[in-house]
């Protein structure tokens, strides 16, 4: 698979700042992807871009800017497709199974953007926080319900998103199978005490396969410039 030009595709109507930018995008998370946040510079990001530093510093004032402009967007269209597909869904039981396949689902369709996310999850707390505020609601909701059994509260939280990130990354690691949604959903229901039948009849329906695609490019403030940063 080669690298993931979402934004790139997304902009390519648009004019030349927006595209800029959002080839700056890309390669910020191409690079984020496989090096992590700390190690990228802006040298790399500009140049994977083929851009010169200068251009760099029209659109974003460092490469914390640059990652929060990224991890943010991951978040909000991973957030955004998640509620698209279950819009119609009001049981907890199916929301909970839904959300985390589709999840590894989305998050594996473009493995750069499902790589960045997985150290966003770790390196950036207001992501983090993002994710869990719409996963404690899926498990209140199935505990107003009368469909889970055991107490919501951060430690249930935090264990259940363990297990959806450690599904995630074994498949982007090529680890684990396509399966793996499944599975996990599947152990998930059962530890908020849903029935194993039931547990397993939900967690492996069919649901129809889903890619990750962005709906808007993150908004282009006015262009500044900046002298490039002596350790950028």
């Amino acid at each position: 698979m080669g690298p993931t030009r979402l934004f790139t595709n997304e902009a390519r109507n648009l004019g030349k700042s927006a595209r800029t930018r959002a080839r700056l995008m890309d390669a910020a998370v191409e690079l984020f992807a496989r090096d992590g946040f700390e190690a990228p510079s802006v040298n790399e990001i500009a140049r994977l871009a083929d851009m010169a530093n200068g251009t760099f510093y029209v659109h974003f004032r460092d490469k914390q800017d640059i990652a929060l402009a990224v991890t943010v967007s991951i978040a909000q269209e991973l957030v955004r497709q998640l509620d698209e597909a279950m819009a119609d869904v009001d049981d907890a039981v199916e929301r909970v199974a839904m959300a985390t396949r589709r999840f590894i689902d989305l998050a594996t369709s473009e493995a750069d953007w499902g790589n960045a996310f997985f150290r966003a999850i770790w390196a950036f707390r207001d992501v983090r926080g993002n994710v869990i505020t719409y996963l404690r609601a899926d498990l209140e909701r199935g505990a107003r319900q009368g469909a889970f059994t055991v107490e919501v509260d951060d430690f249930l939280i935090d264990t259940f998103a363990s297990m959806t990130m450690t599904a995630l990354f074994g498949v982007l690691s090529g680890d684990f199978g396509g399966e793996a949604g499944s599975r996990v959903a599947e152990l998930q229901l059962r530890m908020l005490g849903v029935p194993a039948g039931r547990a397993k009849t939900v967690a492996w329906r069919k649901l129809p396969n889903l890619r990750l695609t962005i709906a808007t490019l993150p908004r282009d403030p006015a262009p500044r410039v900046r002298k490039p940063s002596p350790r950028a």
